[in-house]
């Protein structure tokens, strides 16, 4: 797949089938993004176990990964725009290996959380650097599916998390649960050393004879002959003139509360604490962490009619159809536990419902939708922003979930994501274009980020 010295591209990867291809080796950061946050969930139980952890502590390590993802994602925009997607990709995979290991090594709870925070710097890079990266080789009528191929490994990656800790739950073995990620991790290395850079990327840069030769494998070229059109004013000038415009500026307010709603929503949590959620309602551990090995089923199913319906439907129905839902699912499990059904078949179906929903809907969205609407000047740094809200969110739930449950009850705790939920359905139902079937460029042009003067 990459291409040879004279700028030429293989002849095999001419095709649609390169384009999938390259973007199926990107998108194996995903399966890292949904293993580096999901293993803890198999592994809490035990851990707590061996390391005796107080509500605060296991809140920490939960929310110990996602807070190194948000603090490396928040500089990552720019290391992206200055040093290239492919680099960036590949750094950020040593260090999730890195980080991997010192966790499954950490004789007590600190440097276990040390080892998660350093997974988290190379998973939260990973996690907006690669649907960056696919969004900007694909072809505009595929771009949805191909983007949401990083969800989907996302959710096989939360899957096998589930499947692992289950495996080697009989043994208590946390340990081997945090190693087994250096399979995909090794696998991620490799894939990434054959692969093109971002031609979008090599065109700003001014690089295009080698843009045009990464265009070839993915056939991007009359997109790329669009942006050049519109990278016309020189790069310093491009850059002031994008980073001020007052419609990105608006986007960018707009995707980072996208990235709070997706989390307070409460999502995150049936994912993060499955096990937990379902112990508390009587099951044994074993029985609770195969629970969670059904959800993560649910997840991953529910992945592939995204990838199917986001290209057909569009983003913005999707994006409140599945808010809609978690909000009355989310209500019927704070109902369920009122009840006394928590931990019951009730409840699981109910969580089925509850992810079912969001896999469909907010989470696949949210990263097709940040790495469509931004223009080609601020698209890395403006990802990077929105990225830091979603990881920030996502700490803050993972950190707070355990201490508001032993507040407010399990079902006081859900009621209060479902109320954030309405609220967001009904701002979003008033400011959220739609994107669906336009290149990244017409998309700009669309929401006036681009004006006839930024065009030259």
């Amino acid at each position: 797949m990459e291409l040879d010295p004279s700028g030429e591209a293989p002849r095999t990867t001419r095709s649609g089938r390169g384009v999938l291809l390259v973007s199926l080796v990107a998108a194996l950061g995903g399966v890292l993004f949904g293993y580096g946050t999901a293993v803890v969930s198999g592994a809490l139980l035990y851990i707590d176990r061996d390391f005796a952890l107080n509500d605060w502590q296991e809140g920490a390590l939960v929310a110990s990964a996602l807070l190194g993802a948000t603090i490396m994602v928040s500089v990552s925009g720019r290391l992206a725009d200055r040093y290239g997607r492919k680099p960036l990709i590949l750094a950020m995979t040593v260090l999730y290996a890195v980080g991997s290991v010192v966790s499954m090594l950490a004789p007590g709870i600190y440097p276990l959380l040390a080892g998660r925070m350093l997974v988290g710097f190379g998973l939260g890079s990973l996690s907006f650097v690669v649907p960056l990266y696919i969004a900007e080789i694909a072809p505009q009528q595929r771009r949805g599916f191909l983007v949401t191929l990083n969800q989907l490994m996302v959710t096989v990656g939360i899957l096998a998390a589930f499947a692992v800790g289950y495996a080697f739950s009989g043994g208590g073995q946390w340990r081997l649960m945090l190693a087994a990620a250096l399979l995909p991790t090794a696998i991620m290395a490799v894939g990434t050393l054959f692969v093109p850079e971002s031609p979008r990327w090599l065109l700003a840069r001014g690089d295009e004879v080698r843009a045009r030769a990464a265009a070839a494998v993915t056939g991007l070229t009359d997109d790329l002959d669009a942006l050049r059109r519109q990278l016309t004013p020189p790069p310093a000038q491009r850059a002031a003139r994008g980073s001020s415009n007052p419609a990105s500026t608006r986007f960018i307010w707009m995707t980072a509360l996208m990235a709070f709603t997706v989390h307070l929503s409460g999502l995150n949590t049936a994912i993060y604490y499955a096990p937990r959620i379902l112990s508390a309602g009587g099951l044994g551990i074993r029985s609770s962490v195969l629970g969670s090995v059904i959800i993560g089923v649910v997840n991953l199913l529910m992945t592939f009619v995204a990838m199917a319906a986001l290209d057909r439907l569009g983003r913005r129905a999707l994006f409140l159809g599945g808010l809609t839902l978690m909000a009355v699912s989310g209500a019927g499990i704070s109902l369920a536990s009122f009840t006394g059904h928590q931990g019951s078949p009730v409840t699981v179906v109910l969580m089925c419902v509850f992810i079912a929903a969001g896999a469909v809907g907010p989470a696949p969205v949210f990263w097709v939708y940040i790495s469509e609407i931004f223009p080609q000047q601020v698209r890395g740094r403006a990802m990077s922003l929105a990225t830091t809200a979603l990881w920030a969110a996502d700490t803050i739930v993972a950190l707070t979930f355990v201490p508001l449950v032993d507040h407010f009850s399990f079902q006081g705790t859900f009621l209060l994501y479902c109320g954030l939920t309405i609220v967001a359905i009904v701002g979003f139902g008033r400011s959220m274009p739609e994107t669906r079937g336009r290149s990244l460029e017409e998309i700009a042009l669309q929401t006036g980020q681009f004006t006839p003067s930024a065009r030259g």
